[in-house]
């Protein structure tokens, strides 16, 4: 049974979902972005929404940037009209839970989180693992020109023992 507790932030409502098999979206914390502040393809904004992959590959927790202007076939679109969605070239592992997701609640877009909170992560990990195994081939053929771009824009790079 999926639950929602709402929050209002000025006038704003925001969602937080309760429910295991349901996507969670959350904010990294300043030691993340510490940790991993020499890696210039993660994105060094705080304030980026993340959708935290609550079921793990492989034993690794994984958070996945919401973003806009996307321009790539690698996202899970949550306004393809505009661009946006859950951009799959920017996930990222979260080693330590606790020290790098932040207790404070994301602003997510109404119309964006309406299309969140119907996915579940089995959904978002089977995209995830196709992207891992595109980019896992990309890197047998570095000098093809598309898997050169996407070897050098994706995060995977940083995390590549976890893959």
């Amino acid at each position: 049974m999926l639950t929602e507790k709402t929050v209002c932030d000025s006038g704003r409502f925001l969602f937080e979902l309760e429910m295991s098999n349901y996507v969670k979206n959350c904010l990294l914390t300043d030691a993340f972005y510490r940790r991993y502040q020499n890696c210039p393809e993660i994105e060094q904004k705080f304030t980026r929404p993340y959708i935290r992959v609550e079921v793990v590959l492989d034993g690794i927790l994984w958070a996945i940037p919401l973003r806009s202007s996307i321009k790539h076939k690698y996202a899970i679109w949550t306004d393809k009209d505009n661009g946006c969605g859950i951009d799959l070239t920017k996930a990222v592992v979260v080693e330590h839970s606790a020290e790098y997701i932040s207790d404070t609640q994301p602003h997510i877009r109404e119309n964006e989180f309406r299309v969140i909170k119907q996915l579940d992560n089995h959904f978002v990990a089977s995209k995830l693992k196709k992207y891992i195994l595109d980019y896992k081939k990309a890197k047998t053929h570095p000098e093809i020109k598309r898997n050169e771009n996407l070897l050098r824009c994706s995060t995977l790079q940083y995390f590549e023992d976890y893959i």
